[in-house]
């Protein structure tokens, strides 16, 4: 260990002086502080010690600060962190994930950043973008910070590549439902025993081309046409909507969708890794396959069927914010500064301690490495993989994935920059005036919307009831309230 921090301690001294990455002395804190930083994982996590060691002898020659690193599984994530907020103690630093940003602003449990952006974040400004820094506004104060990541999103179909080659699936030229159809139905055929179509955790897809100006898994109110229309609507009311959830109950019909869909619990990158399923519904981004190929040990394809398009709530949706309990709100600052800059210090944070976690392979562009899997470690063995690079601060400033371009993330940003932007791109809706109204709604979602999309129910009988429900909860007061507030930012901001 101790020969392990000296590496560490010497490689910071290295790149003290390197641009961009040194830090000035009167960033340094006077006293040692001590940061507790909540991140989320997905899979064990014995050597996170070690990595926590070595983090925080870099933090301290840097800033003469440690963490405490807590991970808590995604079950569990929401509620964990909402009681670690509400009892004001144990965390400082965290990412704001599957919780609506604005809900937890307008509840007084994170800090506003501006301040403490332009005195000790400017760093963060750079690397992300006043563009992409403002979707985690609530009102005219940032609040969340989003990852340097893929920060738009296109839809489609992961499957099994095996499967693929093996009855001659063309997963390249599928581009429409109805091709997909033809390709699952061969599988189910053929295979049997295997699943055709996984909603993971009972959520077969999240979006299929709106803009649901908030969090989108509740959709209540949206823009349609990947957000080129300017007008609110009511997207389950849509023949758009109709369409996709009659489509899916033929599926489910023909026993292409999991009979336990809305019940499920698994994930499908798990059970396609474990062989018992064929593919699922996905958020795509550049060398997605890549991804999953490394995370569950079988090759995966994909294909685009939505094209790429960028909303507010694909920013959003991943934000670091800093608690308002914190005793050290500059100190926080100084250290998410140094993680969305910091190459030495983000790659620890995401993949461990090089030559235990991880080795070199190659040369990546901008000066960083293609690495991998040690010989004899995978993506089950390993000791140390929290719930992606993704949730960490900037993997722009990262090593590469083997499998991935050198120039993986030159080709991520141009993702960001070139995608389809929603007209409300930038647009934060606050729910505060129909908070009753958006519980009520979202209890009726609760009731119908995931099993209209797994399939399970008849979409002629469920969807007039669902609607019905809808109205009485009040979702045209919702749509209303987004209108109204849609309306006066576009005018504020000369759209």
């Amino acid at each position: 260990m101790k020969k392990l921090l000296m590496v560490v301690l010497a490689l910071s001294l290295l790149l003290t002086s390197v641009a961009g990455v040194a830090v000035a002395e009167d960033l340094r804190e006077k006293e040692l502080v001590t940061l507790d930083v909540i991140m989320m994982a997905s899979a064990g996590k014995d050597g996170s010690g070690d990595v926590v060691d070595a983090i925080n002898a870099y933090l301290e020659e840097k800033l003469n600060i440690h963490i405490n690193l807590t991970f808590i599984s995604y079950g569990n994530y929401t509620q964990q962190t909402n009681l670690l907020l509400s009892a004001g103690e144990g965390i400082d630093v965290f990412p704001v994930y599957m919780t609506p940003l604005t809900t937890v602003a307008n509840n007084g449990q994170i800090l506003p950043l501006n301040d403490l952006l332009a005195e000790y974040g400017q760093g963060i400004v750079e690397q992300i973008g006043e563009e992409f820094l403002n979707c985690g506004k609530v009102e005219d104060e940032i609040f969340g910070i989003t990852t340097g990541r893929d920060l738009a999103a296109s839809y489609g179909f992961e499957m099994r590549k095996d499967i693929c080659d093996k009855y001659g699936i063309d997963y390249e030229n599928i581009t429409t439902l109805e091709q997909l159809h033809d390709a699952l139905a061969i599988v189910h055929e053929n295979e049997p025993n295997l699943v055709c179509v996984v909603p993971s955790n009972g959520e077969l897809v999240r979006n299929w081309g709106w803009d649901p100006l908030g969090d989108a898994s509740t959709p209540l109110g949206v823009l349609m046409d990947m957000g080129q229309s300017d007008t609110v609507v009511n997207l389950f009311e849509t023949e758009f909507y109709k369409e996709f959830v009659t489509t899916m109950r033929q599926w489910y019909l023909e026993g292409l969708i999991m009979a336990d869909a809305v019940s499920n619990t698994e994930s499908v990158g798990t059970m396609m890794g474990a062989g018992t399923a064929f593919g699922g519904f996905m958020n795509l981004k550049p060398y997605f396959n890549v991804q999953e190929t490394t995370n569950y040990g079988t090759e995966i394809v994909v294909s685009e069927i939505v094209p790429a398009f960028s909303c507010t709530s694909n920013v959003s949706m991943a934000t670091w914010a800093i608690s308002s309990s914190t005793r050290y709100p500059e100190a926080c600052m100084k250290l998410l500064n140094l993680m969305y800059t910091d190459p030495v210090l983000e790659n620890l944070m995401i993949y461990g301690i090089q030559d235990v976690h991880y080795v070199v392979k190659g040369d990546a562009a901008n000066g960083q490495n293609i690495i991998g899997y040690p010989e004899g470690i995978d993506a089950t063995t390993t000791t140390y993989r929290p719930s992606g690079g993704w949730l960490w601060c900037n993997q722009f400033i990262g090593h590469v994935w083997e499998g991935n371009p050198a120039d993986y993330w030159d080709v991520t940003r141009e993702f960001n920059e070139t995608a389809i932007k929603s007209n409300a791109f930038g647009f934060t809706w606050d729910s505060s005036n129909v908070r009753n109204q958006v519980t009520a709604c979202t209890n009726v979602m609760q009731k119908y919307h995931q099993a209209l999309m797994c399939g399970a129910v008849d979409p002629e009988e469920t969807l007039p009831k669902f609607n019905q429900e809808l109205k009485d909860a009040g979702i045209d007061d919702i749509i209303a309230d987004k209108q109204a507030q849609y309306d006066e930012w576009r005018a504020a901001n000369g759209k």
